[in-house]
Order: C-alpha cells, then structure tokens, then sequence
C-alpha cells in the first residue's frame, strides 16, 4: 500500500471510529468524499477541518469536561463540588485524553498529507503547504491544552509510533519553536476558495490572521513560563520577538468557532439546561464595585432592588461555614449592590429578571420561578423557619463545603439549596447556541501584552496602554464601550481590594460597614475587612497592584470560554483572588482530603488549596505501564494526584508541609486503591 493511501485508510478510519460523536452530514459533504479515490483527493483541509470540528466538543465532553472540569475548577460557574475542586471521574477524564488524540491526529495527518500530496493544480500547489503550517499552529494549541490539563506528553503520538511521554518543558519547547516556524511558512497572499473557505469557520483559511494568531500564542505559551526559574527557553527574547509580529488586536481578530444546535461538535459547550451554570462567590466579588457604574444607569427598573456600598447583606452565622478567607463569608447579598462592573448583567442574568435581554428560556434552560424559600436554624430551640426570598439578588455559589447541617436545613445557594432558584445563572447568549466559542482574542493579546510590559520583556507598546485597550476590547464585544472611559477612571475597589484605574495602586483599608442579622432582621454595623494581603498565594503580595489588575480585567474578560487560561494564570501567579475553600471537617470525594483541614484558612494561602491537574485515566496505565509511570515520573510525582503542580506553576510552601502532604497522601492512595 502506497504511503499516501495509508494516510487516506487512517483518515476513513478515524472518521469511522468517532462517527458516534458527530452528526454533521453537510460538514462531511463538504471536507471529504468517501467514495473518492486516488492522491488528487487527499487534500490536507479535509482532514485539519475534521480537527476543527471534533475539537469544538460534542455535548458529552463538553459537559464532562469543559464545565465539570474546566470551568468549574476556574470559579467561573458554582457547582455542587462547592468550588472545591473539578468532578472528578476517571471516565470524564479520559473523554479528555481520548478525544484530544483523535483531534491531533486529524491535524497531523493534515500535516503528513500535504507532504505526500503537492497538489493537482496551481492553487493546491500554493495553498496546500499553507495548509500544513495551519494544522502545525492548530496542532499546538491542542496540546497545549492537553498538557496544561494533565502535564506531560507525548509529542510522538499519532506518528505511528509506540509514543514516549515528554515533559512539560520540553512539550514548551516544541511548541514555541512550531508555533515561530509556522508563521515564518506562510505565504499571506494566498486566498483559498469559497469551497475551501467553508472548511475554517474560525478565520475561513485567511493566512494573514493565521500568521496573527501564531504569534499571538507564541506570546500566551511564552508568558507561562514566567515564574519558572530556568528553563531551555530564552522566554523573554521569544516573547519580544513574538511581540514586534503582527498580532490578533483587531475588532474582527477572533479566533473563534460557531456554536449550533443538534448534537454535533458545534453545539454550545455550555448549553445544557440540567448544568450547573450559575455565577461562584469568586466571581461575584471580583464583580461587585468594581468600574463606579450604577446598575440603574443601564436598568433603572432594577431600582427597587438596589443597596449601597457600604451595605453587605444579611449574616447567617449558624449556616455559612467561617473557616475561609473570603471577605464576604457567611454574608448573603439581599438585593443588588449600587455598582456592578457592566459586564456582570450582560453574562449573568439575575434570578426570575424576565426583563433582561440575556434571560434563560425557563422551559429549556432552568426554571427560575421558585426564588423564594424557608429555612431551618438548628441552633434555635423553637425550631423556627427563616423566609429568604432570593428573585433579584446578587450572590454567588460559595467555595467550600458544610459540615455542621444537611443541605435540607439551608436552602441558599446549593450549598444551601437550588441553585436555579437563589444565584445569577449564565446568559442565555451562551446557552441558546447563538454565540461563537472563542479560543484567541484580541482583549488577550493586549492583557498579555500589558504583563510582558510591565516584566520589562518588550517596550512596543506601554503596560498602561495595552491594559486599558484589553477592557476596551472586551467592552467594544460586549456592546458596553459607552461606559469605557468612565470604568477605566474608577479607583473603587471590588470586594477583594482592586480596583480598575491602572495608575490607582493604594491598597485597599478596612471599612465601616451595615449589615443585617438574618435571623433577627436587625440592623447593624461590622467591619469589613478586606483579605489580608501578607496570606495570599500571589508573590506580590498586594491586592491592588498593576499585576493583579492586568489579571482580574483578563479573567473577567475571558469569561465564559477562556477556561483553560484562567485556570493557567491562577496556578502560575495565584491571581486573582480565589478564597481557600470553606471545611468545617475534612474535604471528602477529592485529593484536597489530605490537603485541607478546618484550620487550614488561619496560615494563609497555599498551592495545594486548589486543584493543580487533571488525573491521567487509568486507561493509560492499563495499556502502557511503563508509559504511565514515565509520565509521573516527568511529572515529578509518585501518585497520579490532581494536586500536584506542573512545571510552569507556582509552588510557594515550607518544606515541612511539603514532606507531610507527600506522607499524607502516599498513605491515602495505598489504602484507597490497594
């Protein structure tokens, strides 16, 4: 059999093989003609538009492993793992593994194929080496997300190989240099056509934004080594280099894909209407305060609702856990603060606000009409019910679990109850299949740009600049660009101490504060204090520095699709803000069980707080044990934990504490899996 028809056999047969997963007939019509044969029909777009598609994930992994995994890990949404950690399920996590070698290999068959086939005509003789260094720059960005999610692979695979794992390090390494010989490959005039065009819904095989995109990765993949003390990568140079390149900065430089309906690859990553799509604690105080834009500037009618700053909401002491460092713990929010950041209504819709333009359809997504709810307070002799009712308040899913009382005696959140019923929940933009799933945009090259300015990596544009043309992107895609100029002049704080004006770098003080008691309903004053600085896991340790503005405004931006970004700068700077997980015990049903105990929020924060991986799947082990331990072993672990840290992340902890936890959990995965 000719090399170029065994490539054809691979392609026909892993169409076949994932044929189960997709459901896009005029997809297949257009990319590939089973009943074609001969070199003249080996075109690489088919097999790359194949990895295109398969790769925007089909309903079952998007569900198991963009939301239960990624965006729950992020804090973007609450979910009933109480922000602790992902979902875990070996059988979520090896969607991730499988699927993501069927996605690359697809791209490197595209890869081999334009290699074998130098096309028929003066057009595939162009376009078809162009072809090839798409798939290389596509090739990338899933093993990135690959390592970044597991740690170590193997570069080898789907190379007709028996593949060897490689580090993290050198999975970098190969990325940059493809990413750096890609864009140097491509020949910009080339235009494909119509027919071709159809094969990239992302950029419709435009080679000029192709050659942005390559270098505007080459600046995200460069800033994670950021914090690495030593590396085979000159990460300055390459990100300075990447710098002077044409960038993804323009209004229309998406990289992004359709999402649609039906059970294919293009349905929404976010649409089912049984997830748990609902705003986390983190995010909700990361949103309140933050810009100086009255709520009633853009909804006047949400009037009734609002309460000023200085109000933080009722206290209920005997049901929200204490053992956590979130400023805003054991307070629930019984109305709407007067300042929201704008972006906060146009993601999130607030329980039964049928008005708003983002608001669910009930029947398919939610219902939303039980807001009101009684609870019992089991310290009280009497055995009372508190009435809550929570239609238009703003509150988030609280990180952290409760020990003390079942979840029929409190019925917030989901914590405390339905979390359709009491929490903001996702927009229907990003629940109806209406939106484009984005995988690069331009509000990231420029927050990038922002950091690798203020580390002093390149002098092209100002770290001011590039952070307030970040907010203006994301605001300009939004529809929000009339409230720019004065967000971007606010030096209001959030609830954890940041604020927006890039030049406003006071910290943040402690302030008077009125509350309510929930039980009583009396009114009262505390003091709200702000976290403590000196205990955060971010090195530079400030609340309110430029570093931790640059991120706060890029994971606000990224929100929903940015998942595995946000999660990316979290492990490797610690920012921004994510509150230690509130234990009144011991943490069940993931590896933070020998982690955190109840007092572990009093030392200040830790790496091992928050869910550093994903497991390898014991498929791996199952078929390649001597792969599998490789992999640990380039991992630097002995136990394949969600809680060991990749290469690139931060690792601030004593030594003590290191050797314990490595005792702890030696012991915990032999007993539990002997």
């Amino acid at each position: 059999m000719k090399k170029v028809n065994k490539l054809l056999f691979s392609l026909v047969m892993g169409a076949a093989l994932m044929g189960g997963a997709t459901s896009c007939d005029d997809f297949e019509e257009i990319n590939f003609s089973p009943s074609a044969a001969g070199e003249s029909y080996i075109h690489p777009d088919y097999a790359l538009n194949k990895s295109f598609y398969e790769a925007q994930m089909d309903p079952d992994i998007a569900e198991r492993v963009f939301v239960y995994n990624w965006a729950s890990i992020t804090r973007i949404i609450g979910d009933n793992t109480m922000g602790v950690t992902a979902r875990y399920s070996n059988e979520y996590n090896d969607r991730l593994y499988s699927y993501t070698s069927n996605w690359v290999k697809y791209a490197t068959n595209a890869i081999n194929m334009a290699d074998v086939n130098p096309g028929t005509s003066e057009h595939e003789q162009a376009f078809f080496p162009n072809v090839k260094q798409f798939a290389r720059i596509w090739r990338v960005m899933l093993i990135a997300d690959f390592a970044d999610s597991f740690g170590p692979y193997a570069l080898d695979a789907a190379q007709g190989v028996n593949p060897t794992f490689n580090s993290v390090e050198d999975v970098y390494v190969f990325m940059l240099t493809e990413l750096k010989e890609a864009a140097a490959g491509i020949n910009t005039s080339v235009e494909p056509t119509e027919t071709e065009a159809k094969g990239d819904p992302a950029f419709g095989y435009n080679a000029a934004k192709w050659v942005k995109l390559a270098h505007s990765l080459r600046l995200r993949y460069a800033m994670r080594l950021s914090e690495v003390s030593t590396s085979k990568i000159d990460v300055k140079a390459e990100f300075a280099d990447a710098a002077s390149k044409s960038l993804l900065t323009s209004a229309d430089d998406f990289f992004s894909f359709p999402e649609a309906g039906g059970w294919s690859c293009y349905e929404g990553v976010m649409n089912r209407p049984w997830n748990d799509q609902c705003i986390s604690s983190t995010m909700c105080n990361l949103l309140t305060g933050l810009g100086d834009i009255p709520v009633t500037s853009y909804r006047p009618d949400l009037a009734p609702y609002i309460k000023p700053m200085n109000y933080i909401g009722e206290q209920y002491v005997n049901h929200y856990p204490v053992t956590t460092d979130n400023p805003t713990k054991q307070l629930w929010m019984d109305g709407i603060p007067e300042h929201l950041d704008p972006r906060a209504l146009k993601v999130w819709c607030l329980t039964n606000d049928e008005k708003a333009e983002n608001f669910p359809d009930q029947g398919s997504q939610g219902v939303k009409n039980h807001a009101e709810h009684a609870m019992l307070d089991p310290t009280d002799p009497e055995k009372k019910l508190v009435k809550i009712d929570a239609q238009f308040t703003w509150n988030g899913y609280p990180a952290g679990t409760r020990s003390a009382w079942s979840t029929e005696t409190f019925k917030f959140n989901d914590v405390l109850g339905s979390m359709y019923d009491t929490t903001p929940m996702l927009g229907k933009q990003y629940r109806d299949n209406t939106a484009r799933r984005i995988w690069m945009s331009p509000w990231e090259t420029y927050f990038l740009l922002a950091e690798g300015a203020l580390r002093g990596w390149t002098n092209s544009i100002s770290a001011k600049e590039a952070y307030e043309n970040g907010v203006r992107a994301n605001f300009e895609y939004l529809g929000l660009s009339q409230y720019v100029n004065q967000y971007l002049a606010s030096t209001s704080y959030n609830r954890v101490g940041t604020s927006v004006n890039f030049d406003h770098t006071v910290e943040p003080v402690s302030f008077e504060a009125d509350y309510v008691n929930g039980y009583t309903k009396q009114a009262g004053k505390m003091t709200y204090n702000y976290p403590d600085a000196s205990k955060i896991l971010y090195k530079g340790g400030a609340l309110n520095d430029q570093l931790t503005k640059i991120i706060t405004q890029k994971y606000i931006a990224n929100v929903p699709y940015g998942v595995v970004e946000m999660w990316n700068d979290r492990r490797r700077l610690g920012l921004p803000f994510f509150e230690i997980p509130a234990n009144e015990g011991t943490l069940t049903g993931s590896d933070m069980e020998k982690y955190i105990q109840a007092s572990e929020w009093k030392n200040g924060q830790k790496w091992y707080h928050y869910t550093q991986r994903m497991r390898y799947p014991t498929a791996l082990e199952n078929a390649d044990k001597e792969q599998y331990q490789n992999a640990l072993q380039l991992l630097g672990a002995e136990d394949n934990t969600m809680m060991t840290p990749l290469w690139w992340a931060i690792k601030l902890v004593d030594s003590e504490k290191i050797f314990q936890i490595k005792i702890e959990t030696e012991s915990f995965y032999r007993l539990k899996f002997s």
